[in-house]
């Protein structure tokens, strides 16, 4: 599903917007007028799209775009800004990339442009979604780093390092679990441990016999454990996961 994310911090009606967001089966909108709200749907779920239309003094708009951009899986989200204010378009420009503007009100031929571009932006998941959820991109401060899902055995924690094993090497970033827990996009890493998030589909062996329970990996003498409190979720998955391949 197309996951639409309509922030609304004006007083100025979104019903025709609504209305172009709803077009298609496949598109899924989402609504906020708060900044809390609007964080929380981004922290949540992940959003492919985000139609902005700010606050008369651009606080809360800023606030949000900072946020926005700031955050592993919406640094390259599109925007889409819709105000009536130029004051805002020349705030805009010169800090955030990846932004689409229209004015307000919108003509009949300003909501095809908008439903144009909305569509476009659609027609990009559709194509890229597969190709995206075998890839695992990190974002840190230094770059974006991308591997194939496949290639990861598991990931560890250690102090405040995450360590990726992957099948040839180990790549470290500074990273706490929970922020790699949200940038993950296969269903086959599940956390197993409060320091272990592990790829399901490269385990070779589950050693019920040792606690907590060990796991090994194909063409690797590296181990990662299941510990009580993971258990249950760690079986589930497995058994959801397989049965339906």
């Amino acid at each position: 599903m197309f996951h639409l994310l309509l922030v609304n911090f004006s007083k100025v009606t979104s019903e025709k917007v609504q209305n172009i967001c709803s077009q298609s089966a496949d598109f899924v909108l989402y609504e906020s007028n708060s900044l809390e709200k609007a964080v929380s749907f981004c922290k949540q779920i992940k959003i492919h799209c985000v139609l902005l239309m700010p606050d008369p003094d651009f606080i809360y708009a800023k606030r949000f775009m900072t946020f926005l951009r700031k955050f592993p899986t919406s640094i390259h989200t599109p925007v889409i800004l819709l105000s009536s204010q130029i004051a805002h378009i020349l705030q805009v420009i010169p800090q955030w990339n990846f932004i689409e503007i229209f004015m307000l009100p919108l003509s009949k031929e300003k909501e095809q442009e908008l439903a144009h571009l909305v569509n476009f932006y659609h027609t990009l998941f559709q194509q890229t979604k597969d190709f995206t959820s075998r890839l695992c991109q990190i974002s840190t401060a230094k770059g974006i780093y991308s591997f194939p899902y496949e290639d990861i055995l598991f990931i560890e924690i250690v102090m405040k390092k995450a360590i990726f094993h992957l099948r040839t090497k180990e790549v470290v970033f500074t990273m706490p679990l929970y922020k790699i827990r949200e940038t993950m996009q296969s269903s086959y890493m599940v956390q197993t441990h409060r320091s272990f998030i592990v790829n399901l589909s490269n385990i070779s062996y589950l050693d019920k016999t040792k606690n907590p329970w060990e796991l090994s990996f194909f063409n690797s003498d590296q181990h990662a454990y299941v510990s009580r409190g993971y258990k249950k979720q760690f079986l589930s998955a497995i058994s959801s996961l397989f049965s339906n391949d």
